[in-house]
């Protein structure tokens, strides 16, 4: 038998029911030596969108080959499609409701298939549970050494969703809220890179939404000791407003999905 791949679970199934330990128990019937990872079994209800920021981040840190498992599916037991989803950081297979958008919209190659394949699944396929069915089986079948073609064919017509843009011009840079972690931190979808020439002017950077303004630029969360919100550079390199010891989203009332204006104070 082939060595086993690396895989990863990322779900909204949280950890109160068994339907994870039930997934690892197919992944490791198939595939007993495989190793697996649980990047967030704490993914918001029905979040796809949120499944996507998640995973999107994450993966550049897994070895090349690391096969993702995304089950985040309010269309289970409906026609929309299994997907495998190949690019060079790896495979992903998730289903066909846009969480795999931020391979999609990607310069690298990525070629999509939809998993067909009753030998690759369980012998009895549900209407609500194809994470156990159909997407722990092809991981598990993918880590044993299975070429992703015998899983199905080669499609174009997947979803994607319309992940927000950043519109930058010389007043500053319109983003938005992407995520809110365990601690109330408001990540957003600005990175360095696209702060630094703001930076460089020397003045005041300030985020504007909803009527708020938030000052203060910092490079550690301690560094903030005041009861007011500040910005800092996370460790995915995305602009993060955060209060020390304290949830930024509930001091502020911000929320993921609002926008914010990043401009220089005049």
């Amino acid at each position: 038998m082939k060595k086993a791949s690396l895989i990863t679970l990322t779900t909204d199934f949280g950890l109160q029911d068994p339907f994870v330990g039930i997934m690892k128990g197919v992944i490791f019937s198939i595939s007993p030596g495989a190793t697996v990872v649980d990047l967030s079994h704490e993914i918001e209800r029905h979040h796809v969108e949120e499944a996507l920021y998640t995973v999107g981040y994450a993966y550049p840190y897994f070895p090349e080959g690391t096969i993702h498992l995304i089950v985040v599916d309010p269309g289970v037991g409906t026609g929309r499609r299994p997907l495998l989803a190949e690019s060079e950081g790896g495979c992903f297979l998730a289903p066909d409701n846009g969480v795999l958008s931020f391979l999609f919209d990607r310069q690298a190659p990525c070629t999509v298939r939809a998993i067909t394949s009753r030998e690759h699944m369980r012998p009895e396929v549900s209407r609500t549970f194809h994470g156990r069915d159909i997407f722990a089986p092809a991981a598990a079948w993918l880590s044993r050494g299975v070429k992703p073609e015998q899983l199905g064919a080669v499609v174009s017509d997947y979803t994607r969703l319309n992940i927000p843009q950043l519109l930058i011009s010389e007043h500053g840079i319109r983003g938005e809220i992407i995520h809110v972690d365990r601690f109330g931190n408001l990540i957003t979808n600005i990175q360095q890179m696209h702060l630094e020439p703001l930076m460089a002017s020397g003045r005041e950077l300030i985020a504007e939404t909803r009527g708020k303004q938030i000052r203060g630029f910092y490079t550690a969360y301690a560094e903030n000791r005041s009861d007011q919100a500040g910005m800092i550079i996370n460790s995915f390199n995305l602009l993060e407003i955060f209060c020390y010891k304290e949830s930024a989203a509930e001091k502020t009332g911000l929320q993921r999905g609002d926008r914010l204006h990043l401009l220089l104070d005049s």
